[in-house]
């Protein structure tokens, strides 16, 4: 289906199970207080609210997933089930026509203030109202919050909510089809993961079998595995080349609202860097993945209109911002840019949170490889762990000296 028209239809659809929650929230508000004025019975007021309530638990469903397929198909990681946009603000509006349909009602049954019931059942619903509208306002329009509690935050639900990470770094495809390679995190039988490298790219694909030093396990937490992937519904193997990357974390690398920057194959690959340093093929695929990946980036911002937006923005070069360096253990006085492959790696990150004006940047390899000409003197990924990776200044222009390198990202440019 056209990407475009796919949007559209999943828009639609969650407007229209908004509407109808929004509608069931006012036939709850206006039985109850109906109740509480005697003018229903209490058993009549429990039905329609029963069947409001499990049109609305539908309606709330639908909500939730159409909005993680909607931002999943934009490159939006949402780790938790409950606080994506969609249903946020669909409780939001929600509670906004509670307010205003209490007001509403209380002018036109001809009352004199808000506040005024026999039974004092329209003013606890319209006060309930009110502070869950203002808290949800506060959660969602981050305006009102320093940026250093922004960020912290974002950290926490980023880096824990998804309590359990993996990657699985391919060494050996072996004559059963099954594949030999090293794990970091924690990998469990039945776990689905995604294709990174090789023909079957970003491919969902589920391990059924899982083997330790030979023996069968049910997880395997940072060590040498040997898995099983069975053929999809189609019958068809998936095909895998060496170095190729599985992880249960999905690949983002589009700079959008809160977007959340994930480069689960350059992770992967990094966590066996050390013991492939003369293999050119493992290392073409790690400079490969390096110069197309996105990164979170520190920085801080004296902008007064920037620091009314999110924390986390593209490198677009809208604000004037002050970018962090870190120091190399094999020379203290060199400095070097740092990037970040994720939320969890920039969490070891403790400067990021100590300054109110403090801001999350993504930029490319490319808006990266740029800082060398403010001054710094490499770039490091992941500085502090779990598997940090130097880039110096020297090893920089030999990457982009590459003809394959000049060819799409110089040459392109000149072009355009």
């Amino acid at each position: 289906m056209n990407k475009l028209l796919k949007k559209s239809l999943c828009l639609s659809a969650g407007l229209i199970a908004g509407t109808f929650f929004v509608i069931c929230i006012i036939l709850d508000v206006s039985a109850f207080i109906d109740a509480g004025r005697g003018e229903l019975s209490v058993p009549a007021a429990g039905v329609i609210a029963g069947m409001s309530i499990g049109v609305m638990f539908l309606c709330m469903l639908v909500i939730i997933k159409l909005n993680r397929g909607f931002d999943e198909g934009e490159g939006i990681v949402q780790k938790n089930l409950f606080m994506g946009r969609w249903p946020m603000n669909t409780l939001f509006a929600s509670l906004v026509a509670t307010v205003l349909f209490a007001m509403i009602y209380t002018h036109e049954t001809g009352r004199t203030s808000l506040l005024s019931s026999s039974r004092n059942v329209s003013p606890a619903i319209l006060t309930i109202a009110i502070l869950a509208a203002a808290y949800l306002y506060l959660q969602n329009y981050h305006r009102f919050i320093p940026r250093n509690r922004q960020i912290s935050r974002v950290l926490k639900k980023n880096s824990l909510s998804k309590k359990r990470r993996f990657t699985f770094e391919v060494e050996e495809i072996l004559e059963d089809g099954s594949l030999r390679g090293v794990v970091s995190g924690e990998l469990h039988r039945g776990d689905y993961a995604y294709v990174y490298g090789g023909q079957d790219e970003k491919k969902k694909v589920r391990i059924t079998k899982l083997y330790a030093s030979g023996k069968r396990a049910g997880r395997v937490f940072d060590g040498e595995a040997v898995i099983y992937i069975p053929e999809d519904r189609n019958g068809i193997a998936p095909v895998y080349e060496e170095h190729t990357v599985l992880s249960n974390v999905r690949s983002v690398n589009f700079p959008y609202h809160m977007a959340v920057a994930e480069n689960p194959r350059i992770s992967g690959l990094l966590s066996v860097y050390g013991a492939h340093l003369e293999d050119n093929r493992f290392m073409s695929a790690l400079i490969y993945e390096i110069v197309h990946g996105h990164y979170l980036t520190a920085a801080k911002c004296d902008d007064p209109d920037a620091n009314s937006g999110d924390i986390t923005e593209a490198m677009n070069g809208s604000h004037n911002v002050m970018f962090q360096a870190v120091s190399t253990s094999r020379d203290p006085d060199e400095t070097v840019f740092p990037v970040f492959t994720d939320w969890s790696t920039l969490s070891r990150y403790a400067n990021v949170m100590e300054d109110e004006k403090s801001l999350a940047l993504i930029m490319d390899f490319q808006q990266a490889s740029e800082m060398l000409n403010k001054g710094y003197d490499g770039i490091v990924i992941n500085p502090f762990g779990p598997y940090p990776f130097y880039l110096s200044r020297e090893y920089i222009t030999s990457i982009k000296s590459l003809e394959g390198y000049r060819r799409e990202f110089i040459l392109k440019e000149d072009t355009e």
